[in-house]
């Protein structure tokens, strides 16, 4: 575990408009993982269940992204449930109830963390790992948090008027980050791991459109929803990219005649700069529906060996992350 300052310092490095290290959901060596709530009972986790999950496990991943432990995890899963019952809503306190500032101004909640506008853009707001990880920004910065009642400690990040208002939600807060860490040792060797939850969905070589005019190049992974992360799936040099088939595209050259591309994200879900150095596990965007797509949301990866296409599930099997049917 790093010092809080080490903490307080690499959060400040990773700032909206940055990148985000994740100890992968996927990756062997990480000391903390997320499960993919697909897999959770339909019922869900004390009446928790759906899209409230895939953004319980999100808070969870950017704790993990800052080497913050557990007792975090709860922290940011009961706030979001306080604030928005695991929603990533576009509305606030103003809407709903015409609450405003102590200027008399309208509030601008909105998100997990119903943040105002001075936590950072709307897009970000509107981002469920962006909104954590500014979260956690000042969690960290609040001097013995982890010695405070759970409530309290997330009462001195959102500053609202009453310090046990998110009591009510410990319980079922730490159910579902309960149901949620699981093991580690799942799919990937440590420098090569699956890049995204989910199944293969479709594969590489596939006739696409009409009269078989195209052939699929890549492999799709997909889920069921939006916006699941999507993990770099070994060590490089990573650009990003648009095009109006791929939409936003993640790039990353491995060394040795190596690539990899990461499809059909949005824009604002791209989450690294051109150049950057990324790790295997490292969180590099999310799954969209961007560019010429009818399969809904997923992540189209592909592999390039010398400049050609290969087949990622060859390839991938062949260095110890078989991706999963």
């Amino acid at each position: 575990m790093k010092t809080l300052a080490g903490v307080i310092a690499a959060i400040v490095l990773l700032a909206f408009g940055t990148t985000f290290v994740l100890a992968s959901v996927q990756r062997a060596d990480a000391s903390a993982c997320v499960v993919d709530p697909s897999q959770l009972p339909p019922e869900g986790i004390e009446g928790w269940k759906g899209d409230q999950l895939v953004n319980a496990g999100l808070i969870m991943d950017a704790a993990t992204q800052l080497q913050l432990g557990k007792d975090a995890q709860i922290i940011g899963v009961m706030t979001a449930m306080g604030e928005a019952s695991l929603n990533n809503i576009g509305y606030g306190d103003y809407e709903t109830g015409g609450v405003l500032n102590p200027d008399g101004s309208p509030t601008s909640s909105v998100g997990l963390f119903q943040q105002q506008e001075w936590w950072g853009s709307l897009e970000d707001r509107l981002n469920p790992t962006k909104a954590a990880m500014v979260f956690y920004t000042r969690l960290a910065a609040v001097d013995g948090w982890q010695n405070m009642p759970p409530s309290h400690a997330a009462h001195r990040v959102q500053i609202n008027s009453n310090p046990d208002h998110y009591t009510r939600w410990v319980d079922d807060a730490t159910a579902v980050v309960d149901a949620l860490s699981g093991d580690c040792s799942a799919p990937g060797s440590g420098e090569w791991i699956v890049p995204a939850r989910g199944t293969v969905t479709g594969t590489f070589g596939d006739c696409r459109g009409s009269g078989c005019e195209r052939q699929h190049m890549g492999t799709d992974l997909a889920d069921g929803t939006c916006q699941s992360p999507i993990w770099a799936a070994s060590a490089g040099i990573a650009t990003k990219g648009w095009t109006d088939l791929g939409g936003g595209v993640t790039t990353i050259d491995h060394g040795n005649g190596i690539k990899t591309k990461y499809y059909h994200q949005r824009r604002e879900d791209i989450l690294i700069q051109d150049g950057q150095q990324v790790a295997a596990g490292e969180l590099i965007g999310a799954t969209g529906n961007e560019g010429t797509s009818s399969a809904g949301c997923h992540l189209h990866f592909e592999v390039f060996k010398d400049g050609k296409a290969i087949n990622p599930e060859t390839f991938m099997a062949s260095v110890g992350a078989p991706l999963p049917k």
